[in-house]
C-alpha cells in the first residue's frame, strides 16, 4: 500500500538525528559521528545497502531481501547484507546494464533510506574548523631538498598552533602535527589549495620519512584517492584529486572561491587577492614571497611564523564568509559534506526526490533520454549609449512559473517535484522574514539558510532538463521556458505600451529608457500597474535606476550608477585573463563616452597607445593572469605557458607576458623585452568591443585606426592568442 507523507516531513524521516556529523563505514558496518553538547560520540549501526533494480533485471547473488515498490520502472529495493557483498554485485550490474540505481558513497545510501542528513540540528559555529597551512622547501615532495619548513594550525575557537619556526626537524613538525590535529579534534580540516598542495606533500613527505598523518577519528592515516574528480562552476569543470580523512570532513577553500566566481570577476585565487577583494583582507598581516619562504626560515623564524599563522587566519575568514550556504545545504540533501561542497545542483535535487519516493515506498522512473528545448527570450532592442535606464526583474521566474502553473515531471505521480519546491520555498520566505530582525549569531544562521534554500529552489528547473535524472522532463522545461517567454514578452509590451524604451531583455528582467517627462515615481507606478495584471504568483521588482547605459550587444553592457560607478556585464567586455591596462583603458573608454562622447574615448585610446609605444607601462599592467592545471604541462598546444609555468603546481594561477622574441615569461623575469606590437593589438581588440555604438564604420576607424606595424602597414587584424 502507498504511504502518504506530510509534506513539511518529506525530507526527514521519523529520527533525524540531530547532531551528525560524520557517516563512515566500519568494517561491514557504519560508524555515526555526532556533536551533542560540544563533545563526540561515537555509534556503530548495523546498515544493508541497497540498490533499486527493474523487474526484468536478475537479482544479483548475495541479495538479502527484496522489497517491491508500488509504480516506476525501477520498483525492487534490493537489500545486502554488507557493504563488501554490495560493491561486488554492484560490479557485476555494472558490467552488464547501467539501468540500476545505488548511489556509490556508504554516507548517500544511510542518509537517503534513513530520512535524515549532516549537521541537522547545529548552528554553522557549533562545528570544530580547523584551518592548516604550511610552507616547503620544493613544490613537489620527491623532489632533491624537499621538507616541510613550518605548518600552522587554527580552529575556530581562537587556538592555534605554529611548528617548525625554531629549526625543528621535519619529522618532528609532522609529528606535532598529528597530535595536535587530534588534540583539537576538528569536523573539518580546511585550507587553500589543499587538494592540490598541502595534503599531497605532506602524505608525501610523511611518506618519505616513514611516518603515518594518523589524523582520522578512527586513529587512520590521511588518504590520498586513487583517481581524480571533477566538480564544475557553469560551463567550467575543475578537476582535483580528493584527500579523505576518517570522521572529519576535508574542505578547499579554493574550490569555494570558484564556486563564488562563477562570473569571472575574481583577477586571482591566490588566498591574499582573494580576500582583498572580497572586502575581508587585513592590512597588518605578514607578507612573503614564496621566493622569500626558505630565507625566511633560516634568518627569520619569527617573521615566518607569523606569516603561516596570519595564512590560517585568513583561511578561516574566508570560510565564515563562504562555506555556511554549503553547511545549510548539507542539513537538507541525503549527500557526504565533498559532495554538497563540490557535488553538481541537479544531483542534489535527485537525491530529494529518491529519498521522498523511497519513504512513499513507491519505484522511480528511469531517465528520459536528452531532447532540445527551448531557452529564455534575450533580445537586445537596440545598441548605443542611453540614460536614465531602469533595470525590472521577476522574481524567481522560473520556480514562480513552476508553483504558479503546478508543473512538474509527468512521471511524479506523488507529486513530491511541486510539494519540496513549494515547501522549501516557504521555508526560505521564513527564513528572509527572520532575518529583517535577528542579530549576531542568529542574522548568520537565517542568512546562511535563506541562502542554501536560494541555491536549491533555482537549481529545481534546471533538473527538469539534467539528462542523468530519473525524474526528468524535457516537455516540462520546455513549458516553463515558454511561459517565461509569454510573461517577460507581455512584461515588455506594457512597458512599451506605458512609453517607455525598452532596450534589452534577458530571460526574467529588462533595462528601459523612461518616457521623456516622466517623473521620478513613474518606473516604480508602473511596475506595480504590471503586477496587477501579471498571473497569480509571479511578481515583477524594481531592481534599480542607472544614469547610463552603453549597449553593446546581448548580455554585454556597462552601467553608470547614480553615483558614479560602473558596472560591467558580459564574457565579452570583462575577463580577469584581460591585462590591466586594457581594463583601465575599457573603464577610462565607458566613463568618456557617458561624459565626453566619442572624441573622448578616441583620446584615451591614443593615450594608452602611446604609453605602450614609449614602454611606460609597468609589467603587472600588460602580464596575464594564467591558471596552472595538469594540462599546462602536456598539452602541445600550451608549450609556451609550460615554459614560463616551470616550478608551479597545478592549481596556482600565474601571471605572464609575452616577449618580444613570441616567447611566455613570468612577470618575475621581466626585463624591459615586452612584445609592443602585441600590446598594441590587443587594445585594438578592446576598442573593438565599443564598436557596436557607432553606426558609422568610417568613423569608427577614423577614432580608433588599426595600430601601424614598423612596416608602415596596419598590423594583422585577427586577435592573436597568447598561446
Amino acid at each position: 500500500m502507498t504511504r502518504t507523507l506530510d509534506p513539511e516531513k518529506l525530507l526527514y524521516g521519523p529520527n533525524p538525528r540531530p547532531g551528525l556529523v560524520a557517516v563512515e563505514l566500519a568494517g561491514e558496518d557504519l560508524c555515526l559521528y555526532a556533536r551533542q553538547g560540544g563533545r563526540i560520540t561515537e555509534e556503530t549501526v548495523k546498515f544493508e545497502p541497497w540498490l533499486l533494480l527493474p523487474p526484468d533485471l536478475q537479482v544479483p547473488a548475495g541479495a538479502a531481501r527484496v522489497e517491491t515498490l508500488e509504480g516506476g520502472e525501477l520498483n525492487r529495493l534490493v537489500r545486502f547484507p554488507g557493504w563488501t557483498v554490495w560493491r561486488s554485485a554492484r560490479a557485476e550490474l555494472s558490467r552488464q546494464t547501467d539501468d540500476f540505481l545505488g548511489p556509490p558513497s556508504p554516507a548517500e545510501q544511510f542518509l537517503t533510506v534513513e530520512g535524515c542528513a549532516l549537521f541537522f540540528g547545529l548552528h554553522f559555529e557549533d562545528l570544530v574548523r580547523v584551518a592548516l597551512d604550511i610552507e616547503s622547501s620544493t613544490l613537489d615532495p620527491t623532489a632533491p631538498g624537499a621538507r616541510v619548513l613550518a605548518a600552522a594550525l587554527r580552529d575556530n575557537r581562537g587556538r592555534e598552533f605554529a611548528f617548525g619556526v625554531k629549526g625543528e626537524p621535519e619529522a618532528e613538525i609532522l609529528t606535532a602535527l598529528t597530535r595536535a590535529v587530534r588534540e583539537l579534534d576538528p569536523d573539518i580540516i580546511e585550507g587553500h589549495n589543499l587538494f592540490a598542495f598541502d595534503l599531497p606533500y605532506l602524505t608525501g613527505r610523511a611518506q618519505a620519512l616513514g611516518l603515518h598523518l594518523d589524523w582520522g577519528r578512527d586513529g587512520s592515516p590521511v588518504r590520498v584517492a586513487s583517481a581524480a574528480r571533477q566538480y564544475r562552476v557553469g560551463p567550467k569543470a575543475f578537476r582535483f584529486v580528493p584527500v579523505r580523512v576518517y570522521g572529519r570532513h576535508v574542505v578547499d577553500t579554493m574550490h569555494l572561491v570558484q564556486r563564488y566566481d562563477a562570473a569571472s570577476e575574481l583577477e586571482s585565487y591566490s588566498l591574499k587577492s582573494v580576500l582583498t577583494a572580497l572586502g575581508i583582507g587585513r592590512e597588518e598581516r605578514t607578507t612573503l614571497h614564496w621566493t622569500e619562504i626558505e630565507a625566511a626560515w633560516e634568518k627569520a623564524p619569527e617573521r615566518l611564523a607569523q606569516y603561516v599563522l596570519d595564512d590560517v587566519r585568513d583561511v578561516g575568514a574566508l570560510s565564515e564568509l563562504l562555506l555556511p550556504t554549503d553547511f545549510y545545504q548539507a542539513q537538507i540533501v541525503p549527500h557526504p559534506f565533498e559532495d554538497v561542497t563540490g557535488g553538481g545542483t541537479g544531483e542534489k535535487i535527485h537525491s530529494l526526490m529518491v529519498r521522498a519516493y523511497l519513504r512513499l515506498g513507491r519505484g522511480v522512473p528511469r531517465p528520459e533520454p536528452p531532447v532540445a528545448y527551448p531557452g529564455g527570450y534575450t533580445e537586445l532592442r537596440a545598441a548605443g549609449i542611453f540614460g536614465p535606464v531602469v533595470k525590472v526583474d521577476i522574481e524567481s521566474l522560473y520556480p514562480s512559473i513552476m508553483l504558479a502553473f503546478n508543473i512538474g515531471p509527468v512521471r511524479d505521480p506523488a507529486g513530491v517535484f511541486i510539494t519540496l519546491l513549494r515547501v522549501l520555498t516557504e521555508q526560505r520566505l521564513e527564513a528572509k522574514e527572520r532575518l529583517r530582525s535577528a542579530r549576531g549569531p542568529e542574522w548568520a544562521y537565517w542568512n546562511g539558510r535563506q541562502s542554501a534554500l536560494k541555491r536549491l529552489i533555482n537549481s529545481f528547473y534546471g533538473y527538469l532538463g539534467y539528462a542523468r535524472a530519473n525524474f526528468n522532463d524535457y516537455q516540462a522545461a520546455a513549458r516553463v521556458t515558454q511561459i517565461g517567454q509569454e510573461i517577460i514578452k507581455d512584461v515588455v509590451g506594457q512597458l512599451e505600451a506605458a512609453g517607455a524604451r525598452v532596450i534589452e531583455v534577458d530571460t526574467d528582467g529588462a533595462y528601459f529608457v523612461p518616457p521623456a517627462g516622466a517623473g521620478p515615481d513613474f518606473d516604480r507606478s508602473l511596475v506595480e500597474a504590471i503586477n496587477r495584471r501579471l498571473p497569480a504568483g509571479i511578481r515583477l521588482a524594481w531592481e534599480g535606476r542607472f544614469a547610463g547605459m552603453l549597449a553593446l550587444k546581448a548580455k554585454n553592457y556597462i552601467l553608470l550608477t547614480e553615483d558614479g560607478n560602473l558596472v560591467v556585464k558580459g564574457s565579452g567586455l570583462r575577463s580577469r585573463r584581460d591585462e590591466r591596462f586594457l581594463r583601465q583603458f575599457a573603464e577610462e573608454a565607458a566613463r568618456a563616452l557617458f561624459s565626453g562622447g566619442p572624441e573622448a574615448a578616441a583620446a584615451r585610446y591614443r593615450f594608452w597607445l602611446e604609453q605602450v609605444e614609449a614602454g611606460a607601462l609597468k609589467p603587472e599592467d600588460f602580464g596575464r593572469l594564467e591558471s596552472v592545471t595538469p594540462k599546462t604541462f602536456t598539452s602541445p598546444n600550451l608549450r609556451r605557458l609550460a615554459q614560463a609555468a616551470a616550478g608551479r603546481h597545478p592549481g596556482e594561477r600565474i601571471m605572464v607576458y609575452q616577449r618580444a622574441d613570441g616567447s611566455l615569461a613570468p612577470i618575475e623575469a621581466y626585463a624591459g623585452d615586452e612584445d609592443r606590437a602585441y600590446l598594441k593589438r590587443r587594445l585594438y581588440d578592446m576598442a573593438l568591443r565599443f564598436r557596436p555604438l557607432f553606426s558609422d564604420q568610417a568613423e569608427f576607424d577614423r577614432l580608433f585606426p588599426k595600430p601601424v606595424a614598423k612596416s608602415g602597414r596596419p598590423e594583422p587584424a585577427e586577435q592573436l592568442r597568447l598561446f
